[in-house]
């Protein structure tokens, strides 16, 4: 099967998202980091409304900027500049896959890489992404595929490596 197309800056915010969510290590952090600000803002609006002073909810708006900060901001900042810094992110790609593995083109590079050296793959609403380790992996966009193209590679990875949903 060959597949050709273009990375786009929204594949790569796209494809973290898939990624976090395949972390679960990192998601269990996250949402332990969640029920301990929720407990601890329990805490500090209970006190701020039994003594009427607002004064005490700063900490908890802080958390709050701070928690969107952390989770949502930096992450997307930091990809979008991984994006734009990255030579060979930006121009035509080419994917070619096989009963060898995957072989991949792109301006000013290229890569065979045997099914054997994948440990996993993951789909998202818009993209597959192949891991060569927990925490790098590569990115195709499913807008380059077609129907028929999109039930082979699944049966591909199905096949050779492991799928997380």
């Amino acid at each position: 099967m060959e597949i050709a197309y273009e990375l786009t800056e929204n594949d790569f915010v796209e494809a973290l998202a898939v990624h976090r969510e395949g972390n679960s290590a990192a998601s269990r952090r996250l949402v332990a980091v969640f029920w301990l600000g929720i407990a601890f803002s329990a805490y500090l609006l209970y006190g701020a409304i039994r003594t009427h002073n607002v004064m005490r909810l700063l900490p908890l708006i802080f958390l709050v900027i701070l928690w969107i900060t952390l989770v949502e901001v930096f992450p997307r900042r930091n990809v979008r500049r991984q994006y734009t810094q990255q030579p060979g992110a930006s121009g035509p790609r080419q994917l070619v896959l096989d009963a060898s593995g995957a072989h991949w083109r792109w301006n000013g590079g290229s890569a065979d890489v045997e099914w054997r050296n994948y440990i996993r793959s993951a789909e998202g609403p818009g993209q597959v992404l192949f891991y060569t380790s927990p925490a790098c992996f590569n990115i195709l966009p499913k807008r380059a595929l077609t129907t028929d193209q999109l039930s082979e590679l699944r049966i591909l990875l199905l096949q050779n490596i492991q799928t997380q949903k």
